[in-house]
């Protein structure tokens, strides 16, 4: 299972430790795996914003606008990051709530250690991971050698499988290879619209413009081989699979 990054930002390090527990918890719960990132300030935050991928790394970000965090939304916004943010504050300054609004937000909680407070935020964390795996799905995060893609997915061709244990996805825009099984791409793709044609190719459905015994075509043009025992599946997911 891929393992979510949750970033939390806060000057106060003991509510910061504190609810990145709460949040361990919850995960725990869910049956997630998650690493977490702390800032207590907003000079660290800015230092590991340098490349633009850092962004894309994380799945929610959970922001305490006071103290100096008040402009780090709109800037992860501003360096293309789509998925979380959950403001979490005592604050009830109409202006972080306009911030929050216009950062796009998933929710603005408060802060608190009565049961009722700690309780609406399970509720609304937990609905944030929801709403995050959904965003997930929408990408594929590969590197290799130190450089990091973030590919739609519904951009994605095929993948192929390479020398090294490396594996070459193709895309509108380009090509990427990266260190993978096709099994282990097989299984978590198989929902989404691919299928595996070959032992060395697992293929978009979208992407197929024709398909006869032995081969099929991509709309690109491109051939690929088709295996005789897998042809059948191949004509089911072209039979069911409705973009």
């Amino acid at each position: 299972m891929k393992r979510f990054q949750i970033a939390l930002c806060d000057t106060n390090k003991q509510e910061l430790e504190g609810y990145a527990t709460v949040c361990r918890g919850i995960c725990e719960k869910n049956g997630l795996s998650a690493d977490f990132k702390l800032y207590a300030s907003s000079g660290d935050l800015l230092f590991d914003m340098g490349p633009h991928e850092f962004t894309w790394m994380f799945n929610i970000f959970i922001i305490d606008p006071e103290n100096g965090f008040s402009d780090m939304p709109s800037a992860i916004r501003r360096v293309g990051y789509n998925g979380v943010i959950l403001y979490l504050s005592h604050s009830k300054s109409p202006e972080h709530y306009q911030q929050a609004f216009d950062a796009g937000a998933y929710n603005f909680i408060e802060k608190g250690t009565e049961p009722q407070l700690l309780f609406r935020f399970q509720s609304v964390f937990e609905a944030a991971l929801q709403t995050a795996k959904q965003i997930d799905r929408q990408f594929l995060m590969v590197s290799c050698a130190g450089e990091l893609r973030r590919i739609e997915v519904k951009d994605i061709h095929y993948f192929e499988s390479a020398a090294d244990h490396m594996v070459n996805v193709v895309y509108n825009g380009g090509s990427f290879q990266f260190l993978s099984t096709m099994k282990g791409l097989e299984e978590r793709f198989r929902d989404r619209g691919f299928v595996r044609v070959h032992r060395s190719y697992l293929v978009s459905v979208d992407a197929i413009h024709r398909v006869e015994p032995g081969t099929l075509t991509l709309n690109s043009g491109r051939r690929i081989l088709v295996s005789r025992d897998r042809y059948p599946a191949l004509k089911t997911a072209m039979f069911c699979w409705q973009t």
